[in-house]
């Protein structure tokens, strides 16, 4: 089921995007055709300009925009854990081994907890333990805490995680219906590098956004 919906909501996604394109490509067409003669003719023009276009772009023109929810939805997923990744069979866990694997096993609030634990003497920069403690928070949907988190990830000196912050900030605001804040954040983002982080994504969301 959880597979039916993100594939529903990724083509929602995809054809808010196609629909600017194909929209402009119609108008172009209107404007070089003459009045039809005949509604033969008219049906013939009409016909080709969906051949052309493709059913994909047809659907793309007629179906409602997508909310902001939904493009949360079909974008958001939480970040893979890379700091300690679970190896089977494996025993006498550390502190940060054990937060990670609950991180990694949705046990988010349980995760969250053992976060407020770290400390740079567990081998953990600051920022990490930020940035996974804000992914959580979001799989909780509590958006205004991972919100905060994600702000201090960006203040702190460390360059570690700030374009998947800028990522994550910007769906966090799309989700509290702040689409100017999104926009800044993926604006910021697209700045970065020409290897920036969820660079596809990042064009189609501005796509569908501005």
């Amino acid at each position: 089921m959880e597979d039916l919906e993100f594939d529903k909501n990724l083509k929602k996604a995809i054809t808010a995007v196609e629909r600017k394109r194909q929209k402009a490509y119609l108008q172009s067409v209107e404007n070089t055709i003459q009045e039809p003669k005949s509604k033969k003719t008219s049906w013939w023009i009409a016909a080709s300009i969906v051949a052309l276009i493709g059913l994909s772009g047809y659907f793309a023109l007629f179906n409602p925009s997508v909310s902001n929810e939904e493009l949360y939805d079909t974008y958001f997923s939480p970040y893979e854990n890379v700091v300690e990744p679970i190896v089977r069979n494996q025993v006498n866990l550390t502190k940060k081994t054990e937060i990670f694997s609950q991180y990694e096993q949705g046990e988010y609030q349980k995760a969250i907890d053992g976060f407020n634990q770290l400390t740079t003497k567990d081998s953990i920069a600051v920022a990490t333990i930020n940035f996974y403690k804000a992914n959580a928070y979001l799989q909780l949907k509590e958006f205004e805490k991972a919100q905060g988190i994600l702000y201090q990830v960006l203040e702190n000196e460390n360059k570690e995680w700030k374009e998947e912050s800028l990522w994550y900030l910007a769906l966090t605001s799309l989700k509290l219906n702040d689409v100017d804040a999104a926009i800044a954040y993926l604006q910021k983002l697209q700045k970065q590098n020409k290897k920036v982080f969820k660079n596809k994504e990042v064009e189609d969301l501005l796509n569908i956004l501005n």
